[in-house]
């Protein structure tokens, strides 16, 4: 990336260091956590499995996009920290993190990065929101994500220490219902491609009990999911059922459909639903078990569809 006095690239083994000696001060990691490295080399080999692990997929060349950049100085081609974005497989959420030098504070550096990977997040990446987690006492830190337009959620423990959890929305996606019919451009390519496009309706569509909901980004649907007023035998409560969950390939790892699948939850609580049920494609079933969903019952086909699993959530 490049700003007007800077470039985020990738970490390089020269930055070694640059690095030992930024995380050498006591101020710079006052508020993260962090120890400093005892040598360089020991900074030299984060460099390298950072690299590794983190720029690009396991075993391959293909990179991930996803990282902290160095912050080079355009004029001398000097290194003033780090800026970036994270993926944090606990939450399956991306965080912005930043950190520099002492010296370079307070000359906005930190905010012209942060502005960068912020428009890369959303431009480039898709992501449809990204987090920042900052310490309690950090005031600075914490005037320069609420200058971005974060929002502060609410505190918690971050690293063992009390931290403030910020969140910044996409202002290009749009969550909202929708019509049954409106669900079809999703539907069809993902859940009966190659199919007569009449395939995608559902005999519940229509009820007035069901509700469908539609994930639109720039005005583009890319998202769906449908929840209809269905009951299992071998289930008790107040009951509803997913069907139709689908995103468009492009836009999949990104947490649209945990967006889609938390939304309806939501609507489904507020309407007094105790529990939500679905029958799940194979390779969908640990995205569904990370949302606290359990498998009820054995391996069983659906004709033309492929092998599923029923699942199930209490809501209430």
């Amino acid at each position: 990336m490049e700003t007007e006095r800077l470039y985020l690239r990738d970490f390089i083994p020269q930055d070694s260091e640059d690095l030992f000696q930024m995380n050498a001060d006591p101020e710079v990691l006052k508020y993260t956590g962090d120890k400093a490295f005892t040598n360089t080399e020991e900074a030299q080999a984060f460099i390298k499995n950072y690299i590794e692990t983190v720029y690009y997929k396991p075993q391959t060349t293909i990179k991930t996009g996803l990282g902290r950049f160095a912050i080079v100085r355009k004029t001398d081609n000097t290194f003033l920290g780090w800026c970036g974005l994270k993926y944090n497989p606990e939450s399956r959420e991306v965080d912005l993190g930043y950190r520099l030098h002492k010296k370079y504070w307070r000359q906005g550096y930190a905010t012209e990065s942060a502005q960068a990977c912020i428009t890369y997040a959303f431009d480039t990446l898709k992501l449809p929101y990204i987090i920042a987690r900052t310490h309690r006492d950090n005031t600075a830190s914490q005037t320069l994500l609420d200058n971005q337009s974060f929002s502060y959620i609410k505190t918690i423990t971050h690293h063992d220490m009390p931290s403030r959890l910020y969140h910044l929305k996409n202002k290009a996606y749009q969550l909202k219902e929708i019509s049954a019919k409106e669900t079809w451009p999703v539907r069809h390519p993902v859940l009966r491609k190659g199919r007569p496009l009449e395939d995608v309706y559902m005999e519940a569509d229509e009820q007035t009990s069901t509700f469908h909901l539609g994930m639109f980004h720039n005005n583009d649907i890319i998202g769906v999911a449908s929840f209809m007023d269905d009951s299992h035998d071998g289930f008790t409560g107040a009951q509803y059922r997913l069907r139709g969950m689908a995103v468009l390939p492009e836009y999949r790892r990104k947490g649209i459909a945990e967006l889609l699948l938390k939304k309806g939850e939501a609507l489904l609580k507020e309407k007094g639903k105790t529990l939500l049920w679905f029958n799940a494609r194979v390779v969908a079933l640990q995205f569904y078990k990370n949302l606290g969903y359990q498998v009820d019952g054995t391996l069983f086909d659906i004709p033309k569809v492929g092998p599923h699993y029923r699942m199930k959530k209490q809501l209430l």
